[in-house]
Order: structure tokens, then C-alpha cells, then sequence
């Protein structure tokens, strides 16, 4: 869902990987626009189709998978389409846990989005620490 009154730049792009129906609710809720993967891409869609389209709209992508950064096709169309992504580090959280930390580190995500030159890649951490881990 996509909330028309603030800038793309400020909106989440959920991988497939991170979305659950709690964190579909729990974004709601607290009012944070988002688009999931579901909502515009094919289950198996590559990485790099999906990065371009995030980086062309300027959307803020939460994922699970911390291999991007490490698969390098992927890591060029992040750092060709200036792709600003939150890698969640902790495999086992809950859709619960998920949705809440979600939440919680969106005012951070904003602010980095801010002030952050893109391409980069920061790690969200259970207790919601955000580092840079790439450039």
C-alpha cells in the first residue's frame, strides 16, 4: 500500500523473502507505506529485475537474504540502480518479531534514507541496531 501523500523514496519495498501477513498488518497499522514483492513481481523473479525497478522508484527494500551482497549480479544491480537495503541478520526470527522490528527501525530507516548516499547496504540486528555493512 502506498500512501500518495509522501515521496516514493520513503516508501518500503518488502522481498519475498521478509513478507508475512503479520508484517503486511503491522505496517499498516503504523502508517508506513509499502509495496510487497507479491503485489507487483512473479514468486521467481531474479533479484536483479526486482533491485532495478526498487532502485529506479528510490524504495527503501527490507530482505532477509544477506547474500545479495555476496552474489555478484546481485550486487551490481543494487549498486547500478542506487538500491538502499536493509538486510534483516537474524534467520530466525518470526513473522511476529519480524513485523515488530520492522516497525520499530522505520523513523532510523528514514533518517538513513536521508542522509545516506545510495548505493548501500545496512544490517538490521534482533535488537534493531542498524550498521552499514556495504557501499
Amino acid at each position: 500500500m502506498v500512501n500518495a501523500s509522501l515521496p516514493e523514496a520513503f516508501t518500503l519495498f518488502i522481498d519475498r523473502d521478509a513478507w508475512s501477513a503479520k508484517l503486511d498488518r503491522a505496517l499498516r497499522a503504523a502508517e508506513i507505506p509499502f509495496v510487497a514483492h507479491r503485489d507487483l513481481f512473479a514468486h521467481d523473479t531474479p533479484d536483479e529485475k526486482w533491485l532495478a525497478e526498487a532502485g529506479r522508484r528510490g524504495w527503501l527494500v527490507l530482505t532477509r537474504d544477506q547474500n545479495i551482497r555476496r552474489r555478484p549480479d546481485e550486487l551490481k544491480a543494487l549498486r547500478d540502480a542506487g538500491v538502499l537495503l536493509f538486510a534483516l541478520t537474524s534467520g530466525n526470527l518470526s513473522a511476529q518479531e519480524t513485523a515488530d522490528l520492522a516497525v520499530s527501525c522505520w523513523p532510523r530507516m528514514i533518517r538513513l534514507a536521508e542522509t545516506t548516499t545510495r548505493p548501500a547496504i545496512f544490517s538490521i540486528t534482533r535488537s534493531g541496531d542498524i550498521r552499514r555493512i556495504e557501499r
